[in-house]
């Protein structure tokens, strides 16, 4: 399943569970739910920082392929 998501509207802690409610910029710029990602408390901090680290790793990738199409120009 994929979900599209450029935002959050807010995130709540429930029985032992982190809900983030994921939103999408619908028509005239209006936040619309997009649906809500539930992840075990337990787990949350491990969850998020392997994306945190995703993300670094992708922004490295994304500013060496720049700069090498930087050198070939």
């Amino acid at each position: 399943m994929h979900v599209f998501a450029d935002g959050i509207s807010k995130v709540t802690l429930s029985n032992g569970n982190l809900r983030i409610n994921l939103t999408q910029r619908g028509a005239d710029n209006e936040s619309v739910d997009a649906g809500t990602l539930i992840v075990p408390a337990s787990q949350a901090n491990n969850f998020l920082n392997g994306l945190a680290g995703s993300l670094k790793d992708l922004d490295e990738k994304l500013k060496a392929q720049r700069e090498a199409q930087g050198e070939t120009q």
